[in-house]
């Protein structure tokens, strides 16, 4: 353990982060203003949760943790178990019984100690809680955890730096993303609206249904500060937007799809800059894209 203190130097390295921010051609004809996408789905996991697992490592590093806990739909669970695996941490993951048995294999390459729990992911998150306060492990659950906003914030100080938007769109579940990012572009002293773009009761996009909100007030607060919004998707329009993307040599998860998605709820003006934040690939879960797309 000596030598973790310069190992994980590597993690907010330039050369790791900075991930593509590029223009959409065809999005930008469509609504005849500029369209970009962060694509996040070019971090080590495919997600941008690795955002996340790298402050949340160095957090731990920090105050003297072995362990951490943490629930998760799919994606948070593999990249913060394969940060821990590559750093020697033990991760306990909590997911519910409803996660795609895809996600699960991909989880258990790292060797997590994996809690499966009855139900969804509220339910798993409730299990997690008990579990961390019994054993007084790391809780790197999101409303709880202040390194996952960090993580996220470099996502939006990336964003402002090359682009200055004038709105930012993340697809949300927790809302961990969008307040971390508008952390980010706060501290880049750049204004854009936020627009957090939701699929409560999606069948394709597992990673953001139900819509928990886990980080309010946070996330109502930042949403108002920046004269945003909240925006709800349909699964048609996910799917559409997959499609869209697959034709600019995108492949996206669903989950991933609903920033694009959005784009058809807004009065955007052709002064407008918007940034789609696309978190993570579909190339993890190719049954799943099948299935979707057919």
């Amino acid at each position: 353990m000596n030598d973790l203190k310069v190992n994980l130097n590597f993690l907010y390295e330039k050369p790791v982060w900075n991930t593509p921010l590029i223009k959409l051609k065809q999005e930008s004809e469509q609504y005849n203003c500029s369209i970009y996408a962060k694509l996040e789905l070019f971090n080590f996991t495919g997600t941008h949760k690795d955002r996340e697992s790298a402050a949340v490592i160095l957090d731990m590093k920090k105050k003297g943790y072995n362990e951490l806990a943490c629930c998760s739909t799919g994606n948070a669970a593999i990249s913060i178990s394969a940060y821990a695996y590559r750093f020697g941490f033990q991760a306990h993951i909590f997911i519910g019984s409803d996660t795609p048995e895809e996600k699960i294999k991909l989880i258990k390459l790292f060797k997590p100690k994996l809690h499966i729990i009855k139900g969804s992911f509220i339910d798993s998150f409730k299990a997690s809680m008990k579990f961390i306060a019994k054993r007084k492990v790391y809780n790197a659950n999101a409303g709880s955890c202040q390194a996952k906003l960090i993580g996220n914030s470099y996502i939006g100080r990336e964003i402002a730096k090359k682009l200055k938007p004038t709105i930012v769109i993340c697809p949300t579940n927790n809302g961990t993303l969008l307040v971390g990012v508008g952390m980010g572009l706060k501290k880049e002293h750049v204004k854009a609206k936020l627009v957090a773009a939701i699929a409560p009761e999606t069948k394709i996009a597992h990673s953001i249904k139900g819509f928990s909100h886990l980080e309010e007030p946070k996330l109502t607060q930042i949403i108002k500060e920046s004269n945003g919004t909240i925006v709800k998707v349909s699964d048609e329009e996910i799917k559409q937007a997959m499609i869209n993307l697959i034709k600019q040599g995108l492949i996206v998860e669903p989950a991933a799809a609903v920033s694009i998605a959005a784009l058809n709820h807004l009065n955007l003006k052709k002064k407008d800059k918007v940034c789609c934040v696309i978190t993570g690939t579909g190339l993890k879960y190719p049954t799943l894209i099948q299935k979707v797309l057919g």
